[in-house]
This record gives structure tokens, C-alpha cells and sequence, in this order.
């Protein structure tokens, strides 16, 4: 099965970055590059949106050939050439501000290359600031443009009421801080989809690894599903292997069992 595999999709945060943590683990950033040697297409697969990217400097001058940003929302190549978008109805995003207002919860609004905050509470201030968000009209946002992902910091037990406020819209969750915000039939699989089709290969042909609940799907649609040692146990579940924790060389060791380094 290893000889079909012609591209590869990594989650970011525990997959390939340690959460919280510094450095690329130095032998995924080898294999990576092995990876690449062999042909195999290299692509970022995130619930972090695009301008996000710049501010992960553990990822700096490691080559990616592509992205697949704000969980399948929007998909992109090295060079900048869109391959996929899909954003929110607006109607939904109208009728969810009077309950956000109301009930005081934080909540990210996410272009392609702006994020705005209705608010900062003490929920969200720590990942603001870490990643330079700011507040300002999510109102006039909505009008101004598509907005692709919501980032709303509120527990799992608030999440079907924020859900009943925004229509047409569903959740996934790779954070406890926070839950992400898709158009409904959003997810990463749909931007796997999108961008295998754009490559001319099949799910078959892909291998993907991830860590979190906004993996799972992905993890059942490609070809080869790869857990980390450190998923949560619905990753694990649908894997079709388990590799070990990031820090423990996980994912040089999952491309190695597959034989592809």
C-alpha cells in the first residue's frame, strides 16, 4: 500500500508540534524531508487558520507543498493558488450575535486573512494575545467579507446552545479552551476531498495523521489513518494505526512503519 502513497496531510498542534510546546521535534522535521525525497506531497492539514501560520516559528523554512487551513475551510497551494473555499452563511452569523452579546462569550470571526473578536474575556486572553487577536465590529466583518470559521471559547456543555443560535453550522472541538465553528458538511475531509481532486489522486493514495476530535473524520477518509500516541480516543479509534506520542518521534515513526521513509 506504501508505493500509492503520493501525498501526505499533518495536523499542526499534536501532530506536529507538541502543544503549547517549542521546537519541531528534530526527527519529524527529517522525516518530513525524506518524505519529500520519495515524491510524496507534503501538506499542512489545521483547524488554525492562515494567518496563523506565520506565527508558528517552529514551522519556519519547513516546505510544505500546500494547506488545508481552518479545518477544510479553506485549501491552498505553496504559491498561493486557492484550490477550495467554503464560508458561513452570513444570515447565520446575524442571527448568533444577539445570543454571543447576550450570553458574553468570546468568539473569533475568521477571514482568509483577518480575525476578529466580538470580545476578550478571560477564556480567550491568554490565546489572544499569544496569537495576536484583536476585538473590533464582527457586524460590519460579516458584511465585508466571507468569514470561513468561528473560534468560540466556551466549555462543551454551552456548545448546543451556541450551535441552536447559529444555523446551518456545526462543531468540532481540538482544544478545551475553545470550539471551532464549520458551515455545516464542513470538515477536513471535505478539504481533503477538494484538494485530492485538484491533485488528481485519490483517498486511497493519501495518508493522514492527526491527534484531536476535528481529526477523526479525516483519519477514516484517507487512505491510511495515523493517530498519535497522544490523540484523544476517538482519533485512536478511527485510526488505522496508532504511532507514538509527538515527543516521542511519533511521527517518524508512523511514516516508518508504513514504509515510507
Amino acid at each position: 500500500m506504501q508505493e500509492s502513497i503520493r501525498v501526505a496531510f499533518f495536523d499542526i498542534d499534536g501532530t506536529l508540534l507538541p502543544f503549547r510546546a517549542g521546537a519541531l521535534p528534530d526527527s519529524t522535521q527529517k522525516a518530513l524531508a525524506a518524505l519529500r525525497r520519495r515524491g510524496v506531497k507534503v501538506f499542512i492539514a489545521s483547524g488554525r487558520p492562515p494567518i496563523h501560520l506565520p506565527l508558528l516559528h517552529a514551522l519556519d523554512g519547513i516546505p510544505f507543498d500546500g494547506y488545508v487551513t481552518m479545518n477544510g475551510q479553506y485549501c491552498y497551494l505553496a504559491d498561493g493558488t486557492q484550490l477550495y473555499s467554503h464560508a458561513i452563511d452570513p444570515a447565520a452569523l446575524r442571527t448568533l450575535l444577539p445570543y454571543i452579546q447576550r450570553e458574553k462569550i468570546s468568539v473569533g470571526f475568521i477571514e482568509k486573512d483577518r480575525s476578529t473578536f466580538n470580545l476578550i474575556n478571560e477564556r480567550s486572553a491568554e490565546f489572544c494575545q499569544r496569537m495576536q487577536q484583536y476585538t473590533g465590529d464582527v457586524a460590519a466583518r460579516i458584511e465585508a467579507a466571507p468569514i470561513y470559521q468561528l473560534s468560540a471559547f466556551l466549555p462543551a456543555e454551552k456548545q448546543q446552545d451556541f450551535l441552536a443560535s447559529c444555523p446551518g453550522c456545526v462543531a468540532v472541538r481540538w482544544n478545551d479552551d475553545f470550539v471551532d465553528v464549520l458551515p455545516a458538511g464542513g470538515g477536513k475531509t471535505e478539504g481533503l476531498a477538494h484538494v485530492l481532486k485538484a491533485l488528481g489522486l485519490t483517498r486511497e493514495q493519501a495518508i493522514a495523521f492527526g491527534d484531536g476530535g476535528n481529526d477523526v473524520e479525516m483519519l477514516r477518509y484517507a487512505g491510511i489513518g495515523v493517530s498519535m500516541g497522544n490523540a484523544c480516543p476517538e482519533a485512536k479509534a478511527a485510526a488505522d494505526y496508532i504511532t507514538d506520542d509527538v515527543t516521542a518521534d511519533g511521527l517518524a515513526n508512523g511514516l516508518r512503519h508504513f514504509g515510507l521513509i
